[in-house]
């Protein structure tokens, strides 16, 4: 039996990854002290977002 290429699960998998990411940056921003790595954390996270968003708009159906 022979695997069937699914790019909507590639990119369900790729948003799933991107948001764990994007917790991940949360938790850090949490005990960030500086204003620099927090501005930083948030210029990091407004990316992982976009890229989030874009991807959704890539596959039909996905909610944004």
């Amino acid at each position: 039996m022979s695997t069937v290429y699914n790019p909507e699960a590639d990119v369900m998998a790729q948003i799933e990854r991107l948001e764990l990411d994007a917790r991940d940056l949360r938790r850090r921003m949490d005990h960030v002290r500086s204003a620099e790595d927090r501005r930083v954390l948030n210029k990091q996270l407004a990316e992982i977002k976009r890229e989030m968003e874009f991807l959704r708009r890539s596959v039909p159906k996905l909610p944004l």
